[in-house]
């Protein structure tokens, strides 16, 4: 695997899937302004009066309740958007692994999946984020470190949910091992791949979000391959076993 490759795989497939990935950077970029819903101008100027110590104690108090950094409709937004965000990033990574592996895609069954392995993938994914978030608490290095040992919980989560979390995280610590600095490379080439989509007046991100994921889906499937760690099988063929 070099990155010379990778590249190249991913921008083929990012040419000739170019306008679904597209749909899916909007769709994301749609739910993300749900989620990063602000606060209203009236109440920031509250919050920096406070700040500043222009405005203390019960008269703080009345223009907070006046002004109140988030209004129920915000918090309720900002929850709906992130939940959607969940549900966007699920499909994205089964879609990515199809077009990777070749495979056609049948949307509707992308999205009802998606919704069904919506549970195992949170739980994975919030754990994913505290031991991540607990390492860059510890001097950032360790937090570094687990963020590329397990750059791929998510996407297994998404892709085989019949992994319990152990297994999830196990299988991410074994594509991974003795490939650290390699991975850190590709991931600061992914982050690249991002921020170029900003060059084109911020449309092109729309494109250049999701074509990183698909470099990380060339990424996953080389390690597979090299590591000889196979795909957890389907229940189709387990249920032909047993017959």
């Amino acid at each position: 695997m070099t990155l010379n490759n990778v590249l190249k795989d991913a921008w083929e497939i990012g040419k000739k899937k170019c306008g679904f990935l597209v749909l899916f950077g909007l769709a994301s970029a749609i739910v993300g302004s749900l989620s990063s819903k602000s606060s209203n101008q009236d109440s920031i100027k509250v919050l920096q009066k406070i700040a500043e110590g222009d405005m203390q104690g019960a008269k703080a108090m009345q223009e907070l309740a006046k002004n109140p950094p988030m209004s129920s409709v915000d918090f309720i937004l900002i929850i709906i958007g992130v939940l959607l965000s969940i549900y966007v990033s699920i499909a994205l990574y089964r879609y990515v692994k199809k077009i990777v592996d070749d495979e056609d895609v049948d949307f509707k069954e992308l999205l009802n999946s998606s919704v069904k392995v919506y549970g195992m993938f949170f739980v994975k994914s919030l754990l994913y984020g505290l031991a991540v978030g607990l390492g860059l608490m510890l001097c950032v290095l360790p937090g570094i470190y687990l963020a590329v040992r397990l750059a791929f919980v998510q996407y297994i989560a998404a892709n085989e949910p019949e992994l319990s979390v152990s297994e999830t995280f196990s299988k991410s610590m074994n594509l991974t091992k003795d490939k650290f600095w390699d991975l850190l490379g590709y991931g600061i080439v992914a982050i690249l791949i991002v921020l170029s989509g900003f060059l084109l007046c911020c449309v092109g991100y729309l494109f250049t979000a999701p074509l990183s994921a698909v470099f990380m889906g060339v990424v996953y499937k080389e390690l597979v391959q090299e590591s000889y760690i196979p795909e957890s099988a389907p229940e189709s063929s387990e249920n032909n076993e047993v017959q």
